[in-house]
């Protein structure tokens, strides 16, 4: 897949930095896959490249204008766990480098109600063990990094089952000899190089904060790593090797040189033992201390993308199809922005007020048109009704609310 996504990037600088008449028609790039074995790593280099490189070297057109490309990224609507939803999002924010004005398509786990989605599931979900322990690392920072408290529990439960999960993955299948070799190895390459390491023959200790830094390292290039430690090429052999390293993320370059976390995102990449252990399913528990964890991270997210201008693509017929929410007033864009369709300042306030557009999403697939998500919307509001059976929204309001996306819709677009 990785070939396939770099041989699509080359054609599309090609032609975007050809002598094309057709050059300027291309405004953004947009990327889609089935979410649950392609995560947005696979894209990371593709994006920056495009990104990056026809900024810097794009075309003129006819009116001395540049065409630097904008982004978008289908991501967070086909998911084990609301976590893993999470997770993804956050990945291609971080990875692809996405910037105001980009896009991400659909999110939905950004908006499900948590408790209604877990319970769905009979609080119960089946997962891959990798994709859990990841998933632990990834809930755990995020407490820590929206500095949330109240949480404990938690973080006692995620401690104890990375560990038990870890040492089933990880340390059962990376002999001693494996990571001499590979420590060698680096000390004379850095050696050489004249690079600053922290690599030794002292025993390495991994646990849940290293595994997160090696985390952190998906949006590289899993190629410079093919060793068991960071490696930069001799040489750069064309501009797609440029992007190769995700210059952005994390900040603290030199992590790539730390040697616990390197071996592990080599391993999670390279060690075929790993790999094996970790595509095993699971049925997990969810407890709810984990599940009022999930709810105060994802709307810590929900702030954050707001924040740095992300625009959100909402689907309302395939959402729905695709989605655990049955009913149309129950979709995700109302909890993400109601400005204009509610009075009750309560709801204002805790509502984040994304960036956000109504869409068809593939018009064949779902035999839709826009028209007909507007009016899906508008009937199921208007329908809505709360606990005294009393109307909930304002049928001006709600057509309101409907003229404001689509204004919103239109300044979405890549022009």
């Amino acid at each position: 897949m990785r070939n396939k996504v770099k041989r699509q990037a080359l054609a599309i600088s090609q032609l975007k930095n050809g002598e094309y008449a057709e050059a300027d028609r291309i405004k953004g790039i947009d990327a889609c896959s089935p979410e649950l074995w392609c995560r947005p790593e696979v894209f990371a280099q593709a994006f920056r490249f495009l990104r990056d490189d026809i900024a810097d070297d794009v075309l003129k057109t006819g009116t001395g204008n540049r065409c630097a490309l904008m982004a978008t990224y289908h991501v967070g609507e086909d998911f084990l766990d609301v976590v893993d939803g999470l997770r993804a999002i956050h990945e291609a924010i971080l990875f692809l480098n996405l910037k105001c004005g980009d896009r991400l398509g659909h999110a939905l786990a950004l908006g499900v109600d948590v408790e209604e989605w877990y319970q769905s599931k009979s609080y119960r979900i089946m997962i891959n063990k990798m994709r859990f322990l990841d998933n632990l690392s990834w809930l755990y920072a995020g407490l820590r990094r929206y500095n949330i408290s109240d949480c404990e529990e938690i973080k006692t439960y995620i401690e104890k089952r990375f560990d038990e999960y870890f040492s089933e993955i990880y340390k059962n299948h990376f002999d001693s000899k494996e990571r001499a070799d590979i420590i060698q190895n680096a000390k004379d390459y850095y050696v050489k190089e004249g690079i600053i390491h922290s690599y030794s023959f002292d025993e390495i200790s991994v646990g849940i904060n290293e595994y997160y830094d090696a985390w952190k390292l998906r949006g590289d290039n899993p190629e410079l790593y093919q060793k068991g430690y960071f490696k930069m090429r001799g040489e750069l052999y064309d501009s797609w090797d440029n992007y190769a390293i995700n210059k952005e993320f994390p900040l603290d370059y030199k992590i790539r040189y730390k040697p616990e976390v390197a071996m592990l995102y080599y391993a999670y990449h390279y060690n075929s033992g790993v790999k094996k252990v970790g595509d095993e399913m699971i049925e997990v528990r969810i407890h709810p201390s984990y599940i009022k964890a999930v709810q105060k991270i994802q709307h810590k997210m929900q702030e954050e993308i707001c924040m740095l201008g992300l625009g959100i693509e909402t689907n309302p017929s395939s959402n729905y199809l695709i989605g655990t929410f049955r009913r149309y007033d129950k979709h995700p864009i109302i909890g993400w922005y109601n400005y204009g369709l509610t009075l009750d300042q309560e709801a204002l306030k805790n509502c984040p007020q994304l960036h956000v557009s109504i869409n068809t999403d593939d018009q064949g697939v779902f035999s839709t048109y826009i028209e007909n998500e507007y009016a899906y919307l508008a009937l199921a509001l208007e329908k809505s009704k709360n606990e005294q059976r009393q109307p909930c929204y304002n049928r001006t309001m709600i057509l309101q609310w409907l003229d404001n996306i689509r204004k919103m819709g239109l300044s979405q677009s890549f022009r």
